[in-house]
């Protein structure tokens, strides 16, 4: 007789970094770019724009430890495709933005703040990138690998990357195919004890829907 679809959940065990995870209970998402200084053009400002003068990357840190909460994810670059993080791989970043001169590196500030205080420090890096001219063609995979290579590899220890599925239109008006097991290949080995998100997992998916509330099949 074939299995209920409980019975057969009943049989999932969990990894280890998804026990880890899970244990860690509140932690939480900072969305910072572009977009927080224009609003309404979420996809058409440049780095120019980009000057957070009292940006304080151990007052959102404490913040969150007096919360509560045991780790914070950044949204490193989302789908405008702007790097907070100096790239070797695009001008579309912080180097070229009045921020400290271009000398400024978000994502180290806050890695290095979370470190200090005791939490874990995550990553978000969007595939989606209406910026890139790459995008839409197999060279972006190099790019966005090389641009993952980074942010694994110059920040410490990550405890989570999160993947957005978003897959809209580029510069060129084309849409990509992502590499997501070279993606998740490259977190095995520079970060093994991540977590990755996306849709599909591996280790945590989508529920589906936007409510939080997944469906019972």
């Amino acid at each position: 007789m074939e299995k209920t679809w409980i019975e057969k959940a009943a049989e999932v065990v969990p990894s280890s970094r998804q026990i880890a995870l899970n244990c860690m209970e509140f932690y939480g998402f900072v969305h910072f770019g572009l977009y927080t200084f224009d609003r309404e053009h979420e996809f058409a400002t440049g780095p120019e724009i980009f000057n957070p003068v009292n940006f304080d990357a151990r007052q959102w840190v404490k913040a969150y430890k007096a919360a509560g909460m045991t780790g914070l994810l950044l949204t490193c670059k989302h789908h405008e495709g702007f790097c907070l993080w100096p790239s070797k791989y695009t001008e579309f970043s912080v180097k070229n933005s009045p921020w400290k001169d271009g000398k400024g590196d978000i994502v180290k500030e806050v890695s290095e703040a979370c470190r200090e205080e005791g939490l874990k420090f995550g990553v978000y890096l969007s595939p989606w990138d209406v910026h890139e001219e790459t995008y839409g063609t197999p060279a972006y995979n190099d790019y966005f690998c090389n641009q993952l290579t980074e942010l694994l590899t110059e920040y410490g220890d990550i405890f989570y990357v999160w993947f957005d599925n978003a897959c809209g239109e580029g510069l060129n008006g084309r849409k990509q195919v992502y590499d997501f097991p070279r993606y998740i290949e490259l977190i095995r080995k520079y970060q093994p004890n991540a977590v990755i998100f996306n849709d599909f997992g591996p280790d945590i998916r989508w529920c589906g829907n936007e409510a939080g509330k997944p469906r019972h099949s």
